[in-house]
């Protein structure tokens, strides 16, 4: 069996995502038509990728040739007169940017001040920045080439205290559940949503796909929203599912996690939930999946009954749907 390819670069802003992986290979959700169209242009593999406020974006090719889509004329202006290329460009969600040219010299502009400040002290000496992260609220990461790193102090807990041990941090800019890392030992942790973990856990080898009972599968979640991402009801999917006008077949398959106990853990719980809602189905095609998310093993811990799930009608609850 061929080895899966890995990724080597994630960009996360909002509802939109794009893992680039080391074999050439891309996969996305929510980007811009014009993204999309330039690389089909391209013979060459995305190297580097962003993205940022209103569709904006910046990717680097394999080949050193770049593109971007940038809103603001601060950032074009910048872009446009700089005499060298440009290597990197990461953005903030208040119109603010980093720009990194081929010389690894960075520039930059509505940064947060301690970043400033950061960066500020390091343009001044070796080493140079590696990658940088914004998350919300002006929270922000940066790695340099000596292999350190500094972050914000207001960055969730559940990442700062793995952040020791990460070398590569992809945040959201307009969601602070969401995150990518890769760790010191090579291994990966995100949690982003059920399209992005289909997308990091895609395998081709039919012997990890198995049939189950939708009610043997357990949920990792105590609730669910009403809705999928794309804003359609999971009753409405049901119903297809009641009246035949959708097939099991017709809904992207359910990843599971298999524990030493032999219990079976949903990574997709809105899914699930239409399964096991929708009448004489009692056969499903699920995937068995090796990488756990980082938050299985303390989630599932805390379910007091893993086979219930509440289904939340309010835009303002407070738990992720990001796992399901």
């Amino acid at each position: 069996m061929a080895e899966s390819p890995n990724p080597t670069c994630v960009a996360l802003y909002d509802s939109s995502y794009a893992i680039l992986f080391d074999d050439g290979s891309w996969l996305h959700q929510g980007l811009s038509n014009k993204l999309i169209n330039t690389v089909r242009r391209k013979k060459s593999a995305i190297e580097f990728l962003t993205l940022g406020p209103d569709d904006q974006w910046f990717l680097r090719f394999s080949n050193g040739d770049v593109g971007y889509n940038v809103e603001y004329d601060g950032l074009e202006h910048e872009l446009e007169r700089s005499t060298s290329l440009p290597y990197k460009v990461w953005f903030n969600s208040n119109n603010g940017y980093v720009i990194q040219d081929d010389a690894l010299k960075c520039s930059w502009e509505s940064v947060p001040f301690d970043f400033h400040n950061k960066l500020n002290g390091r343009q001044k000496s070796l080493p140079k920045v590696s990658d940088i992260a914004f998350g919300p609220n002006d929270t922000w990461w940066v790695s340099f080439q000596d292999e350190t790193a500094r972050w914000s102090p207001d960055l969730p807990s559940y990442i700062v205290r793995q952040l020791n041990k990460t070398k590569y941090l992809v945040l959201d800019p307009m969601d602070h559940t969401n995150y990518f890392m890769v760790k010191d030992n090579g291994s990966f942790e995100w949690q982003v949503n059920d399209d992005f973990d289909n997308d990091m856990n895609n395998d081709d080898d039919e012997d990890d796909v198995i049939y189950m009972d939708p009610k043997d599968i357990r949920y990792t979640q105590t609730s669910i929203s009403h809705r999928f991402s794309n804003g359609e009801s999971i009753h409405d999917v049901r119903d297809d599912l009641n009246n035949r006008v959708l097939s099991v077949s017709d809904i992207p398959m359910i990843n599971v996690v298999r524990t030493r106990s032999g219990n079976s853990w949903s990574l997709n719980n809105r899914r699930l939930w239409c399964f096991r809602h929708a009448q004489n189905i009692y056969r499903i095609p699920v995937r068995i999946v090796d990488e756990r998310p980082s938050w299985f093993n303390e989630r599932i811990q805390q379910l007091e009954n893993p086979f219930q799930i509440h289904v939340r009608y309010s835009d303002n609850d407070s738990e992720s749907d990001s796992d399901e």
